[in-house]
């Protein structure tokens, strides 16, 4: 059986910066987390991210149902039952 962490598809965009429309819709920008490496899309500091990393939330099934700054195609969100799962992650 696969764990909840080892479901994520390793996208990086949940650790990119969110910027919000005057709808409430949410957007990604292009700003990545300082802790995150662009190129393997993996957290530097992934063991202490909670402690360290500004605006990082620890996903768990609830948080994931309830956060609508999400990408579609977030495993997470897919397994939760909120995504289709017919969206990439680049």
């Amino acid at each position: 059986m696969i764990t909840w962490e080892e479901s994520c598809h390793r996208c990086g965009l949940c650790c990119f910066e969110k910027s919000v429309d005057p709808k409430g819709r949410f957007f990604t920008t292009k700003t990545p987390c300082r802790h995150l490496d662009i190129i393997s899309r993996e957290c530097r500091v992934y063991d202490k991210r909670l402690e360290v990393g500004e605006g990082c939330v620890k996903l768990n099934p609830e948080v994931v149902r309830n956060a609508d700054w999400l990408p579609e195609g977030c495993a997470y969100r897919t397994i939760s039952g909120r995504g289709t799962g017919d969206e990439e992650c680049d």
